[in-house]
């Protein structure tokens, strides 16, 4: 899957048509020449990647720092029991995925708009191996979403097969799977682009630009590669959390009629937690289809239509990058508002170190008042004078 497919997207030069190895050094930003809809695309360009996605990776980043702090604290741990951890122990690997994708889609706004680089730095590799790193994340993102939505199917709809499926070390070695098979799947794409050096002005000046290749300069390779990512990455993944999320909705409802039909209370600490992640789940879910899925499936439409090229195609497309990279940021706002713990937690790491640091120096000074009130009361120091 092409980088441009996913979050954020490199700016394309509107002049890219030109060949690379005799094109003159102009700044595309340039708007002479341009259709309306190519203006509109270099707009939505600029405002989108130059200003809203840096604030929403770096949200991310302390978002999903704030994550893992509060989901691996010790106390929190304790008090799940064994299914419990086991779908913490999901979340906890989805918010370092967030983050790692947040981190290392920050630098794409700095990239130039011409696509131009003068040597090869920092980020002209950065530009042609960011993709794959991407790409790692957000197919690690999917399928621990997918994880967590079969965990709490088997947890809630076949709770007398979950002792046997749902195990922490059963969890554990499905996560390590995941981010593996992630990383190997999305080898190829750090093949996808080359730097190709250009001249321009008489030879006075030298860049560096990327040229997109086919994968192993094949162009049936490419093929079965687009392909095969469009089934493993997105609609088998949207087809299974559609189904899992529709059979966790019907079942939580029937539950809840089944209680208020004959008033039976759960017991509290026993499904107050496991209810809390739940409710997590769906929500995570929900916001994936919203935020995700329209990207993909634009994507492809665009594809199969050969209409991938047009601006008005590519505006589009950038928004629907940027509501994507929302995915990976607003968890945190997810578990702040779902979970009375999270919040509580949250509060405890931002305020209690001042406020033990003062209630300390409070008794501290109390008790010293008391003990020297104590020593010039005392009979002792009454007989002395």
């Amino acid at each position: 899957m092409e980088f441009e497919e996913n979050l954020p997207a490199p700016r394309e030069a509107p002049n890219a048509s030109i060949p690379v190895d005799t094109m003159p050094c102009v700044q595309f930003t340039n708007a002479t020449g341009l259709t309306d809809s190519e203006l509109i695309q270099a707009e939505t360009s600029r405002i989108i990647y130059g200003y809203a996605v840096p604030l929403v990776c770096c949200c991310g980043i302390l978002g999903n720092v704030m994550n893992l702090a509060i989901l691996t604290r010790r106390k929190l741990t304790k008090s799940f029991k064994r299914l419990e951890k086991a779908a913490n122990m999901c979340l906890i690997a989805l918010a370092l995925s967030d983050f790692c994708f947040c981190l290392s889609a920050f630098p794409n706004s700095f990239l130039p708009s011409d696509d131009l680089y003068p040597n090869k730095g920092f980020l002209s590799y950065y530009r042609i191996y960011c993709p794959g790193i991407l790409n790692i994340f957000i197919l690690t993102s999917t399928w621990l979403t997918v994880t967590m939505s079969v965990e709490r199917y088997l947890a809630i709809c076949h709770p007398f097969k979950q002792t046997f499926y749902l195990t922490i070390k059963k969890t554990k070695i499905i996560i390590i799977f995941v981010y593996i098979i992630s990383m190997i799947f999305n080898i190829p794409v750090f093949w996808r682009y080359d730097l190709r050096e250009i001249t321009c002005n008489n030879g006075t000046e030298t860049y560096f630009q990327p040229v997109q290749v086919n994968l192993g300069q094949s162009e049936m390779f490419e093929n079965i590669y687009r392909i095969l990512w469009a089934i493993i990455g997105n609609f088998a993944p949207l087809i299974l959390l559609i189904g899992f999320n529709i059979l966790l909705c019907r079942k939580i409802h029937k539950s809840y009629k089944f209680r208020q039909r004959f008033r039976v209370d759960e017991q509290q600490g026993q499904s107050d937690a496991g209810q809390t992640l739940t409710i997590t789940l769906v929500v995570i879910v929900v916001m994936f289809l919203i935020l995700v899925a329209p990207s993909e499936v634009v994507m492809h439409i665009g594809q199969i239509m050969h209409r991938a090229n047009e601006p008005a195609y590519k505006t589009m497309e950038i928004i629907l990058n940027f509501m994507q990279s929302i995915n990976f940021s607003v968890n945190f706002i997810l578990y702040c508002i779902i979970s009375p713990y999270f919040r509580r937690t949250l509060k405890y790491i931002l305020f209690c170190n001042w406020a033990i640091t003062r209630r300390k120096k409070f008794y501290l000074e109390v008790s010293m008042k008391k003990v020297t009130f104590s020593h010039y009361n005392s009979p002792r120091s009454s007989a002395c004078h």
